[in-house]
């Protein structure tokens, strides 16, 4: 029982999380979405560098 309310305080408490930072993303202005972007696709081609295939 421990462990069921457990990892429903965890959810929970990651769907609060989520809905922040769909509420924060919401809140930007163009410019600064242009800019996530951007930082999106830089930290997408940095973690597709080719280090996981060694």
């Amino acid at each position: 029982m421990v462990d069921v309310v457990a990892d429903a305080v965890h959810q929970l408490g990651r769907d609060e999380w989520w809905s922040s930072v769909r509420d924060a993303l919401d809140d930007l202005a163009p410019s600064e979405v242009d800019a996530y972007q951007a930082e999106s696709r830089r930290l997408d081609t940095a973690a597709a560098d080719g280090l996981d295939e060694h």
